[in-house]
Order: structure tokens, then sequence, then C-alpha cells
């Protein structure tokens, strides 16, 4: 498919577009998650110590890449809504900020984290893992400038529509870790640390790879700009879209982190390992509905470019029924036959006798994946309406809520705290749906809402 005729697509029918870019998605999301799969199978080989810290320093991880990926968001709801008004410049001017941001943010971040790392993982940590952890964590903290890059060109090319493109690269930079996981962590001998260099390593290949695509003429946006290296009016709405975002996400994954040291009070590393390796299998679970999510944002600020907010409003609508219903039948087969899955995990010695206890905690948690989907489209839609503020202020009131369930819960068992995932998360779905539904019928009062 042709530059020209991803943006045609992006532009059309809106249920065509978003089953399409999702499927795409879907494929990159799903083998970046199996590469986190494979990272904490070929770990659990070290032993429940090796898992603890991985779950330690995960929050902290995903703290850093959301940083890109909200940057992502921002410019690809920016290019998608100039290239749906019709201003293709504008959405050229755009990509070239936002990158040139992305690289200045990384290269100020990058020293911040390593200089920190030792305080931030004790802080998060218990004194049985902390070595450990750092050891993990330092080649993140090391390349954390490329995690920027690779999310913001990620956004760059969902916004227009190239998300084939975006699958592609996805896809390499997963395999590539796959296979560079085994030798870095047991050929080379270096245990934790090897399997953060194999992300890293796999990681500059992906914004290799992406820079190569914008910058070789294949891409429908060109990297150009009138105004000079510093365009504070083509930055501006990423900016808009993208740090709140930015902060949305940042906040929803430090909160893990305060989350953690509940888990690790009521039971210890062991308890970590068996509160984290569920959550992983459950986040293959949510895939689609993040996929869903993301096509939502490229579709409905096109549509709200247009000027078509009927257009919008059936993409949210149809958006809202086919995650809902796809990670429904997908919940349902998890909860039905769980053993497969955790075998991945607890196949040494000192993890089998895990195995039934982290069964009890993944049918717990499948309750709440139905409602868990509408956090990630609703998010979008607030995002293609411009007020992403509205979605920052639900991720805080969503992780107050369950953190105040779990400190309840961590005075009784760890099972408590199971059961307080599925409280948060389904009060929380429920109150993003509701907000971006009221948000919509404010900018168009006009529009029936019919979901």
């Amino acid at each position: 498919m042709t530059a020209e005729e991803n943006v045609s697509r992006m532009l059309g029918d809106h249920r065509r577009a978003i089953r399409g870019m999702a499927c795409s998605l879907l494929i990159a999301l799903v083998v970046a998650e199996a590469n986190t799969f494979v990272d904490r199978a070929w770990c659990s080989g070290l032993g429940y110590d090796a898992l603890a810290a991985i779950a330690v320093v995960a929050p902290v991880f995903m703290v850093i890449t959301s940083l890109g990926n909200g940057l992502g968001v921002g410019v690809a709801s920016t290019i998608a809504w100039n290239l749906g008004s019709g201003d293709v410049g504008m959405s050229n001017r755009a990509a070239r900020q936002a990158l040139l941001f992305a690289i200045v943010f990384g290269a100020i971040l990058s020293p911040i984290l390593v200089l920190t790392a030792d305080w931030i993982i004790t802080t998060i940590s218990t004194d049985d893992i902390s070595d450990l952890a750092v050891t993990y964590y330092l080649p993140y903290a090391v390349c954390a400038w490329l995690l920027i890059i690779n999310g913001t060109l990620s956004g760059m090319m969902r916004g227009e529509g190239a998300v084939r493109v975006n699958t592609t690269i996805l896809c390499i930079m997963a395999v590539s870790n796959m296979i560079l996981d085994p030798v870095f962590i047991y050929v080379l001998d270096l245990g934790l640390t090897g399997a953060s260099i194999a992300t890293m390593v796999s990681c500059g290949v992906s914004v290799s790879l992406g820079l190569w695509y914008f910058l070789s003429g294949n891409s429908y946006l060109r990297l150009t700009s009138a105004r000079g290296l510093m365009d504070t009016r083509a930055l501006k709405p990423v900016l808009h879209v993208g740090v709140p975002q930015m902060t949305e996400y940042a906040i929803m994954y430090a909160m893990n982190v305060v989350l953690n040291h509940f888990v690790l009070v009521c039971g210890g590393a062991v308890g970590l390992t068996v509160y984290s390796v569920p959550n992983t299998i459950m986040s293959l679970v949510v895939i689609p509905a993040m996929a869903i999510g993301s096509a939502l944002v490229s579709v409905a600020s096109s549509a709200y470019g247009q000027g078509d907010m009927e257009r919008m409003h059936s993409a949210f609508q149809y958006s809202v029924r086919l995650a809902v219903g796809v990670v429904t039948v997908l919940t349902v087969v998890v909860f039905l036959v769980p053993e497969p899955l955790l075998s991945l995990f607890t196949y040494s010695g000192d993890t089998v006798g895990l195995r039934d206890q982290m069964e009890v905690a993944l049918r717990i948690y499948c309750l709440y994946i139905p409602f868990f989907a509408l956090i990630p489209v609703g998010s979008s839609m607030l995002q293609s309406l411009g007020m992403p503020n509205k979605s920052v202020v639900q991720a805080i009131v969503r992780n107050i809520l369950l953190i105040a369930l779990y400190a309840i819960a961590s005075t009784h068992s760890l099972e408590a705290i199971f059961w307080a995932v599925v409280i948060g998360e389904v009060i929380g779905g429920i109150m993003m749906h509701i907000v971006a539904r009221r948000s919509f019928m404010k900018v168009v009062g006009n529009v029936p809402v019919g979901v």
C-alpha cells in the first residue's frame, strides 16, 4: 500500500479504517508483548528473585517508554487532524518538530536516569533484590533516549496512516529481542543485564528503520520546515495532546511502583512474582483494546479535522463494541485454560510451586478485563477531542482509588489484593467511558449518543 493509499484509508470509511489499522497495530503489539513474555520466560530460569526484580523495574521501564508513546500520541493526533483538514504542510512541520523535541528530551533524560539509578531502585525495591534490579535497570536508563525517539517515530507513522510499516518495524524489533535474549542472558552469561541490553539493541534497530523510512522519501510526510530549526506553532498542538498523554501514562505506570510496594509488604518477593506473572498474561489479553484505541486516535482526529462529527461519533461507538467484544472472548479462553500460559513462567525448581497461586490470581483478574477495555478507547476519544487533561484526571483518580484499595487489601492477604485490582479497574473503566461520552456530547450536543 502506498503512502497516499494509507492516508486515503484513514480518511475513508471509519469501520474499515479502524479494523485495518487496529489489525496491523494488533500484530505489532502482540509481538512486542510476546517479547516481554519471552524476556520473563527466559529469566524465570534464573529463579523467582530474577522475576521479582523484573517486576520491580517494569513500571519504571514503562514510565520511560510511555514518555515516548505519549509524545507519539500527540504527533499522531496532530498529523491526522491536519491531514483531515487538508494542511499537509503543517503535518510535515509537526512531524519534524516532534522528532527534534524527542531527541533533545531524550538526551536530557538519559543522564538523569543514570545518575539517580541507585536511589530509584533502592526506593522502590527491597534489600534482597535491589542489586539484581539495578543491574537490570541500568541499560534502560542509559538508552532511554532510544525509547523516546522510538515512540515518537511510531506516532508519526500512525498519524499518516502507515500502520503496516510501523507494524513491520515493531515486529523486527521484537523478533530481534527474542533472538538476542538467550544469547545475552546465557551464552554471554550476563544474566538480567543481558535481557535489558538485548531489548535496547533491538530498540536501536527499530529507531534506525523508522528514521530510514522518513528520510528515504518513502513516507507521505516530509520532514521539512519553512521556519527554521524551532517552529513553536507546529510544536504547540503536538505538546498540547502529547504532554498530557505522557503525564497520564507516566502516572499510570509510576503508580504501579506504589502498588508493588503494597504487594511486597504483604507477600515479599514470592508474592510479587505470584502477583506480576498473571498481570503479564493479562497485558496480552488487553492488547486488542489498546490497538483499537490507537487506531481510533488517527481516525477520530482526522474526522474532527474534516468537521465530520457524526463520523467521529460512529467511530467511537464502533471502537467500544469491537474492543469489549474481542477482549471478552479472549478472557473466557484464558479463564478456562490458564495452565499452558502459566507453565511458561513456572518451569524452574523454585517457581513450579507457585503455579496454583498464579492460577487463582489469573482467574480473578479475568473479571475486570472487559471493563478495562473501555479505558484505552475512552482515553483515545478524549485525545481526539483535544481534551487530554480529562484523561489525565481520570488516570489520577483511578490510581488513587487503586492505592487505597491495595492499602486496605495488603493488611489482609495476597488474594485480597487480587480482588482490589478487579474493583479498581472495573470502576476506572466505567468512569472513563462516561467521561468520554459526556465530553463528546458537550462538543456536539445534537449528535445522539447510543453507546
